[in-house]
């Protein structure tokens, strides 16, 4: 969670698998526009969403930290 110009902005990034993890651009766009439009439709906010490689986000263990608040209020 970051803040922009006095407006609150929620960054997802997701993890693909290697079977949705591709090269071909047009495809992960959709996907990307699915899910956005899936927390839009769902939650009512507003999320920009970016993909990252299979395996590259750090595992956690114990407590996992799921939300990291980067605004200074």
């Amino acid at each position: 969670m970051t803040r922009e110009h006095s407006t609150d902005v929620l960054e997802i990034q997701v993890e693909l698998s290697e079977q949705l993890f591709s090269d071909e651009i047009r495809g992960m766009e959709e996907l990307q526009a699915k899910i956005q439009g899936e927390l839009q439709a769902v939650l009512n906010i507003s999320a920009r969403l970016t993909f990252v490689e299979p395996k590259s986000l750090p595992r956690s263990e114990g407590k996992a930290q799921h939300v990291i608040d980067k605004r200074a209020l």
